[in-house]
């Protein structure tokens, strides 16, 4: 295919797989385990060919493939990457909630979100093990409003505040997701937002979206293939954007970047 083609774009949007990862200390561990056919996920052995052929690696699933080791090897074989998880309806309504109230100065406390659909991503998060993938890349999409405002959210280096309604910079946040066969693509989402307002007041905002799942993902991932192939040819001072494209990572809920300090991940942002 790659040599009858002007370019290749390989976009991972599988199921999701188990969260835990073998292992995986350096490069040499990851080809070992590969040459001595060791247990490894599917989007891993994907993700280590697309490498080693140079094309663009799009993770738009959950699951933790880009361990540390994978990154370097990009970085050696002057090969890209981007993810994890494409952010769409529920998740880029929170992003757009979570800004909302923290820019207005409204401390978010709490958020659970709760979701059941019917299709083979349902069905497939119903078993705990591949469930904690998407808990944990969904619980990401608050990181960035939270360090935007060190105000409502001050770091408290283990010490005990005075007002135990205000846990520092946490929020609390939980995800569940059930599977219902006759919903289908038909995903039902509702999310409760409590924030603590004036006099340790609280304030309540509840939504519920009904949305076609599949449909919201495919303009996504349109984007992430034209913006992808595009900035494989884009330099910076003659140097690349990547191993990772961090410029992507406003698109994924769990973003990786090469530079960890600075993720983007909010609108505001």
């Amino acid at each position: 295919m790659k040599s009858k083609c002007d370019t290749v774009i390989l976009l991972w949007s599988a199921n999701t797989e188990q969260y835990l990862l073998p292992e995986i200390g350096t490069i040499k561990d990851l080809q070992r385990m590969i040459s001595k056919n060791e247990k490894l996920p599917a989007s891993v052995l994907y993700c280590v060919a697309a490498i080693e052929e140079q094309v663009l690696y799009l993770n738009g699933s959950p699951q933790n493939t880009f361990h540390p080791a994978i990154v370097e090897y990009a970085t050696q074989k002057k090969s890209f990457i981007a993810g994890s998880d494409f952010k769409s309806g529920q998740t880029r309504f929170k992003t757009i909630m979570s800004d909302y109230l923290i820019g207005s100065g409204i401390r978010l406390s709490s958020i659970v979100s709760y979701n059941h659909l019917g299709n083979n991503d349902g069905k497939n998060l119903s078993e705990d093990k591949c469930f904690q993938s998407k808990k944990i890349s969904k619980g990401g999409v608050l990181d960035d409003a939270i360090k935007s405002n060190s105000i409502l959210y001050p770091k408290t280096d283990g010490k005990q505040l005075s007002n135990v309604i205000c846990r520092g910079d946490k929020i609390d946040h939980d995800v569940i997701i059930r599977y219902i066969p006759f919903v289908g693509d038909s995903k039902r989402a509702i999310d409760e937002y409590s924030s603590l307002i004036f006099m340790n007041g609280v304030n309540t905002i509840m939504s519920y979206n009904i949305c076609e799942d599949s449909l919201l993902a495919v303009p996504i991932m349109i984007d992430m293939i034209v913006l992808g192939e595009l900035f494989t040819r884009m330099k910076v001072n003659k140097e690349s954007l990547g191993p990772v494209f961090s410029y992507l990572s406003f698109f994924f809920k769990a973003p990786i970047t090469n530079h960890h300090e600075y993720v983007v991940n909010s609108f505001t942002r």
